[in-house]
């Protein structure tokens, strides 16, 4: 079945005012009327009403003057044309393409047409002296009339086409008005083309954007341009020179079902007249288009200053359906990408942020939509971007006594080389929190802070900066502090009173201020001011060593033992003991 190509091109058979009466001297007389099948079988005498709902010639089927014409000359033997005959006003020029003698002569059998005062074709049924009857169809009134009218009617014929007459043609009518006088014939206008474009499916609630392209070889297509939906103009449009012959408009929003849209260039005095090739547009019902929730995750926090951590958006319409078209992403207000939802993507993208500088940040995203998903947005959420800090803790001694007091000084600084304003700082002590301060804008980052009263021993310390808003908490490297124990150191005489011949013994005992055993560090015993015997303690002498004295001489002697103390406990003298040395 060869495939039609452009249908339809109707007529714009409008006659407001001329009401077919015996009266109307200026239109013509009608004969009959009719709109309905079995009316027209009564009116027409050539079959028509059995075959109006086709198409003939490739015209529109149903009340329309072109398919009426081409339903007689096809019916009178006429062969199908080549080419389209296009709409009524158009049929004279493609008639003279096809080779078939156009003039003012009437003849039963021609084609009446009008191109100027309305773009309309008739048959002509009967020619006689003064008069012509003549038979149409009107796709406007969507009524069938067969009329007659004189010559000088304002409804007489402009000109005749003669496909197939079925009798002589009658004289020429003569021309009213006499001949204008001689002038030089202008240059004849170029031959425009005339292209119209759009889409190939709308839906209802679409009001379609129409393309027109007017062409002409040496002169500029300015002028109107009608464009036209099944023969009736829906939109007119003015082409400029700036306009360099094509203009894009949007025309009504139209029916369902197969629309018919061409475009009719009016033509200047360089360029003729032209009409477009009609192209379908398929008008359907409008899709369903559901609302949607538009949602964008950022990764855990902390969000490090320089990283760019990716963000997820995700489009959820309410019926589930996968959705398409771009996503806007925006931090701070400005747009960092627009990536495209694809089905296979299933209604998630991800986004890399750039890298950020530590402070508060906001971000959102937009979904902007298609066809069935209306446009959508998340909500700005505020987020958190925070710099690495370092800490280093200083001591001021690295080793104290029981009564000693040390300090630490805990420095903080930032990747930026900035210090933090804000903050808690806080000393640990073998891992516990032991003491703390808070960093301040004077504080310049750095902050100093004394030790409480350490348990003895190598205690490591450490200092830990809590962090702040917008820095990261960090920890120092540990340093050890010595905190040294107090000790007491006693003495025992095993005898009071020796003969100069014998020698006495000292027991010296050491002790820690907790009352632990001394297990280092050297002994010394006097006798007054010189130094008569040392001994060294041990892990096996459990803090007590005992001393055997020399011989002294007759007398009473004082007698101290000492201790030396060591790096974790301090030196110790025990009070003096009287030893009477006798003859």
């Amino acid at each position: 079945m060869r495939r039609l190509g452009l249908v339809g091109l109707v007529c714009l058979f409008v006659m407001a005012g001329l009401t077919a009466t015996a009266s109307s001297a200026q239109a013509f007389a009608l004969i009959c009327s009719a709109k309905t099948k079995a009316q027209v079988a009564a009116c027409d005498t050539s079959g028509y009403a059995e075959v109006m709902h086709q198409m003939h010639w490739r015209m529109y089927a149903g009340h329309n003057c072109t398919n009426y014409a081409a339903y007689r000359m096809k019916r009178n033997g006429v062969p199908e044309p080549k080419i389209l005959m296009g709409n009524a006003r158009d049929w004279h020029t493609n008639a003279k393409k096809l080779g078939y003698v156009v003039d003012n002569r009437p003849a039963v059998g021609a084609i009446a047409q009008w191109s100027k005062a309305a773009s309309h074709v008739a048959y002509v049924e009967e020619v006689g002296p003064k008069h012509l009857i003549l038979s149409e169809d009107s796709y406007t009134s969507k009524v069938y009339r067969r009329y007659k009218v004189s010559t000088g009617d304002s409804w007489y014929p402009e000109r005749f086409i003669h496909f197939k007459d079925l009798g002589a043609p009658a004289a020429p009518v003569p021309t009213p008005s006499p001949a204008p006088a001689p002038t030089p014939a202008p240059a004849a206008p170029v031959k425009p083309s005339v292209a119209v474009s759009g889409p190939a499916k709308v839906s209802t609630r679409v009001a379609p954007k129409i393309t027109v392209k007017v062409s002409a070889a040496r002169a500029a297509p300015v002028g109107k341009v009608r464009i036209r939906r099944g023969g009736v103009t829906v939109k007119t449009i003015n082409l400029t020179a700036a306009s360099k012959g094509t203009a894009t408009v949007a025309i009504p929003r139209m029916k369902r079902g197969k629309q018919w849209i061409s475009a009719v260039y009016a033509g200047n005095a360089q360029v003729g007249k032209g009409t477009s090739r009609t192209i379908k547009v398929v008008v359907t019902k409008p899709p369903k288009v559901v609302s949607a929730k538009t949602s964008i995750a950022l990764p855990k926090a902390p969000h490090l200053a320089g990283t760019r951590p990716v963000a997820t958006v995700t489009v959820k319409p309410t019926d589930g359906r996968v959705v398409t078209n771009k996503v806007s992403v925006y931090v701070d207000g400005k747009r960092i990408a627009a990536p495209a939802l694809t089905k296979a993507k299933r209604g998630k993208v991800s986004v890399r942020l750039p890298a950020l500088t530590a402070g508060k940040h906001t971000i959102r995203a937009t979904y902007w939509g298609s066809k069935t998903v209306r446009r959508s947005h998340a909500k700005a959420q505020a987020f958190h971007v925070v710099e690495p800090t370092t800490v280093h803790a200083t001591l001021d001694r690295t080793s104290v006594g029981p009564a000693e007091s040390a300090h630490v000084t805990a420095t903080v600084a930032t990747a930026r080389k900035v210090a933090p304003t804000s903050g808690e700082v806080w000393v640990l002590a073998d891992g516990a929190k032991v003491a703390a301060a808070t960093l301040g804008p004077a504080a310049r980052g750095s902050v100093r802070i004394a030790l409480p009263a350490l348990d003895p021993g190598t205690r490591r310390i450490a200092v830990q900066y809590r962090g702040a808003t917008f820095q990261t908490a960090s920890l120092s490297a540990e340093v050890p502090l010595v905190v040294r124990d107090r000790s007491v150191t006693t003495t025992a005489l095993s005898a009071t009173s020796v003969k100069a011949t014998a020698s006495a013994k000292v027991t010296v005992t050491v002790q820690s201020g907790r009352g632990a055993a001394v297990t280092a560090g050297t002994i010394t015993v006097k006798a007054g001011a010189k130094t008569i015997a040392t001994a060294n303690l041990t892990v096996a002498s459990k803090g007590k060593v005992v001393v055997t004295l020399p011989r002294l001489a007759a007398g009473k002697h004082a007698i101290t033992a000492s201790f030396s103390g060591t790096g974790l406990v301090d030196p110790s003298a025990a009070a003096a003991r009287t030893l009477t040395v006798t003859k």
